[in-house]
């Protein structure tokens, strides 16, 4: 009970935070990195109807802005919907930003219904939530608990069982409650319960408390059936399943306690394991799946490498592009080759491979040809010619990359593999569905 205080307040943090306006793991482009009389490319300008399925570029409740801009690496879509406009860097987020609007849209016909006005008339009775209004003023983090409520719960449980007071107890079980609905409303929406989407979170905060102090029968609702939420079109053959129900029957804090146990078992050091799990910008979800991919690479050496890569994350983005590195290693060790150690190249994670082959993982969405690009390839094989246990090099990239820069990426020895997790074959641990 003590430990769930840092998983909280860790929780808080993420919801409190806003994120930056680009990810920071890739380099940004600087004046001449795109000069065509230098021999790069320029970043396209996309339209968004070229690039998405229908289901993920417009309905009813949102929009997909035209004009989709690159930086060379990842695209950068605007989201229009009726509860607000959202950025989504990446494919990805993208599609979970969508999802999300869709769910939104699925709490607001529930909140309209008359058994959402008898269940919150019934939770304000309840003297936990009516001290502090949380029905109607739910706070804007993932707790979903105002300044008096979270201070109460952070005394109870930082004191043993015998030591609490009978209102102590009280909330410490409100609140224990209140975190198991969140997440199984969030399961049968299909949206991560630690989501960056601040509208997202609030409504999900006051459905669980209507539900759970109000008695609310959520699972009956028909709305939740009719807004054809997206369905993951493959499960993830690398552990989808397990990950899941963890995300579904566990709370940050026993997920916290997991991830310790699998990295001690993996050899990281505690002060590595402490850093991480502590770390600003990664959720539980994130830092599961995450430490799910590294234990399934075994028996490769030196997981604390990729961890100390995995700490320089600055934002969202940086924490998702770690948490897919480690899911394209994993699945070119499942499907491909062993991999035997862990290693950076010019701070991306990379692996040896047991048939002697350096493999670099990165998330990108489309990858052109830019003075960035060149210096990552010349540190690729800086990597290659410096250590005497590989004899070639390879990239795994999420996404695809244009034909100039696959030729000059194999010029000089490097293979690509777009599209690595479905060439390889297991898919990742995704919320909503593909784009193209």
């Amino acid at each position: 009970m003590r430990r769930l205080i840092p998983a909280l307040a860790l929780a808080c943090a993420l919801a409190c935070a806003s994120p930056p306006a680009v990810r920071t793991t890739l380099p940004a482009l600087a004046e001449g990195d795109t000069d065509p009389a230098a021999g790069y490319e320029q970043p396209p300008v996309l339209r968004a109807e070229d690039l998405l399925p229908a289901s993920l570029l417009r309905s009813e409740h949102h929009r997909v802005a035209p004009e989709v801009v690159s930086d060379g690496f990842i695209r950068r879509y605007r989201i229009e919907s009726e509860f607000g406009a959202f950025e989504a860097h990446g494919d990805e987020m993208l599609r979970e930003r969508v999802s999300e609007i869709r769910a939104l849209a699925a709490l607001a016909e529930v909140s309209k219904s008359r058994e959402f006005a008898r269940a919150m008339s019934q939770g304000l009775q309840v003297p936990f939530v009516a001290a502090w209004n949380l029905i109607r003023s739910p706070v804007d983090s993932i707790t979903g608990l105002p300044a008096g409520a979270w201070g109460l719960v952070q005394r109870a449980a930082d004191l043993a069982t015998s030591e609490r007071g009978e209102l102590e107890d009280a909330a410490f079980r409100e609140f224990i409650g209140f975190e198991a609905r969140k997440r199984e409303i969030a399961a049968r929406l299909e949206v991560d319960p630690y989501s960056s989407n601040r509208v997202l979170q609030r409504e999900l905060n006051r459905l669980a408390w209507v539900t759970y102090a109000g008695g609310l029968p959520f699972m009956q609702l028909v709305p939740f059936q009719k807004v054809g939420v997206p369905r993951e079109p493959v499960l993830a053959a690398g552990g989808g399943d397990r990950i899941r129900d963890l995300l579904l029957h566990h709370s940050p804090e026993d997920l916290r306690r997991f991830n310790r146990i699998e990295l001690a078992v993996m050899g990281v050091p505690p002060e590595e394991r402490s850093a991480f799990l502590t770390h600003p910008w990664y959720s539980p979800r994130h830092a599961t799946v995450l430490v799910d991919a590294l234990a399934a690479v075994e028996p490769a050496e030196d997981h604390a490498t990729f961890l100390r890569l995995a700490r320089s994350a600055r934002s969202e983005y940086d924490a998702f592009f770690f948490q897919r590195a480690a899911e394209l290693l994993r699945a070119y060790h499942e499907s491909a080759a062993p991999l035997g150690r862990f290693v950076g190249v010019a701070g991306v994670p990379a692996a040896h491979s047991a048939e002697g082959r350096l493999l670099v993982a990165a998330d990108a969405d489309y990858v052109v040809w830019t003075r960035p690009v060149e210096r990552f390839a010349e540190s690729i094989q800086e990597e290659l010619a410096g250590d005497g246990r590989v004899v070639s090099a390879g990239l795994l990239l999420s996404g695809g990359l244009s034909p100039r820069a696959r030729a000059e990426l194999e010029r000089r020895g490097i293979a690509v593999v777009e599209r690595a997790l479905e060439s390889l074959g297991p898919q990742p641990v995704a919320l909503g569905e593909g784009a193209r």
